[in-house]
């Protein structure tokens, strides 16, 4: 199977676009945030954050690969594109009814968000308009350019007014407020031109509910895998004063950026292995070892840079006072290596395979050994430890979905062969 054909390629560029004005672009705000607000409000900014986004996973509920996975096996059918959209719109506004009251149940219990709820409500806001982009259907479709350019264009705008609007610790709120505002923005115009592909209807009840059973093996792995790839910063601040949580903050900015660039490769590569879930062993294998030297080529180079050149980039990004980030981002900076691996072997063969519950026992297993580590590592070793954990996690899921692929990849599972 050819991998990169022109289309793969212009659908990766989009998603290389839509990823640097998310989490790339913003990366440039970097050194304005950690001079202008502070360690400390960076710190309380950060950790409002990273529990909004914890919430946005309930909403997003793992529809970014069940959804594109199932449209890309349903592409020429209108009406079957129309029912898996109206289905995974319905469900995700549910859901954002249920993640508001997790919302308004942290800020009675978590004192940090009793003293600032308009920053915990507003980075809520943030992280669900972007949950609620259909950018996922577009991705299915194979159909990125026009989306991912209004998207591109609102987040930029969006971006650049934090350089306006924020001009000291008390202006924290205004860094989600404008970024919300253009995630929402490109949410609705992007809904509105699915709706040209697809018809949306009101579904019914067994139709929502089947679209909460086709996310729900998805959801298991973006919840599980979250606990300890992204919350980290959330999780330490329950630990660590925020002056550290700032250190912290900005190596983990600086290092989810780097990762972040597998990110559209992986999207971008996504929809044709979930279509070669019944092909050959042979071809798969072989499609699987180009999936493998292109993620991990990319993963290696992310790598060194970052961990070689952590000093400068912790000086020209977050500047004088945050050179205890160093470190941090040596240890986070081995990350996409091991992560690429990840992502082949799970994204690009289990799950195509039909293989859910095997992934997802791994990251769950994954989960529960990041918790035990951080429990027992972080009140002793503080930010240092927490970086530890987060990569000590993921060599243990590239161990065993290893395993898991010798064992699996000689004969097709009982699944597929009686389908």
């Amino acid at each position: 199977m050819q991998l990169l054909l022109p289309q793969v390629i212009r659908n990766m560029t989009a998603l290389y676009g839509v990823h640097l004005v998310t989490y790339a672009l913003p990366l440039l705000t970097t050194p304005f945030l950690a001079r202008t607000l502070g360690p400390a409000a960076w710190g309380t900014l950060a950790v409002a954050q990273a529990f909004a986004l914890l919430l946005a996973l309930l909403i997003e509920y793992g529809f970014e690969l069940s959804g594109t996975r199932e449209a890309a096996r349903v592409q020429g059918d209108r009406a079957a594109l129309g029912t898996l959209l109206s289905g995974v719109v319905t469900a995700k506004v549910m859901l954002t009814v249920a993640a508001a009251l997790l919302a308004l149940g942290a800020q009675l219990a978590v004192p940090a968000f009793r003293a600032h709820p308009a920053l915990l409500w507003i980075s809520f806001g943030w992280a669900a308009s972007q949950a609620l982009n259909v950018m996922w259907f577009f991705q299915g479709l194979e159909d990125l350019p026009r989306v991912s350019g209004i998207d591109i264009a609102l987040k930029a705008v969006g971006t650049g007014l934090i350089f306006v609007v924020v001009a000291g610790p008390d202006d924290a709120w205004r860094v989600p407020a404008v970024q919300g505002a253009a995630a929402l923005a490109s949410a609705v115009v992007c809904l509105r031109l699915a709706t040209r592909r697809a018809p949306l209807s009101w579904p019914s009840a067994a139709a929502i509910m089947q679209t909460l059973r086709l996310g729900a093996s998805m959801f298991i792995f973006r919840a599980a895998s979250s606990l300890y790839a992204t919350s980290g910063v959330f999780l330490l601040g329950l630990f660590v004063g925020p002056q550290l949580v700032g250190y912290y903050t900005g190596a983990e900015r600086i290092a989810r950026a780097f990762q972040g660039l597998l990110t559209p490769m992986y999207r971008s590569l996504f929809p044709r292995y979930s279509r070669l879930g019944k092909a050959p062993l042979p071809e798969a294998r072989a499609a699987l070892g180009t999936g493998m030297r292109l993620m991990l080529g990319a993963g290696a180079a992310l790598t060194a840079v970052s961990v070689l050149g952590a000093p400068l980039l912790v000086r020209l990004l977050l500047g004088p006072g945050y050179e205890p980030a160093i470190p941090l981002l040596q240890v986070l900076g081995l990350l996409p290596a091991v992560i690429a691996v990840n992502m082949v072997l799970g994204l690009f063969w289990l799950l195509p395979r039909g293989m859910d519950s095997t992934f997802n026992l791994t990251i769950l297993g994954a989960a529960s050994l990041n918790a035990g580590l951080v429990v027992w590592l972080v009140p002793r070793g503080g930010p240092l430890a927490m970086a530890g954990a987060v990569v000590v996690t993921e060599v243990a899921v590239m161990l065993a979905l290893s395993a898991a692929y010798y064992l699996t990849q000689r004969d097709v599972p009982a699944t597929l062969k009686r389908a």
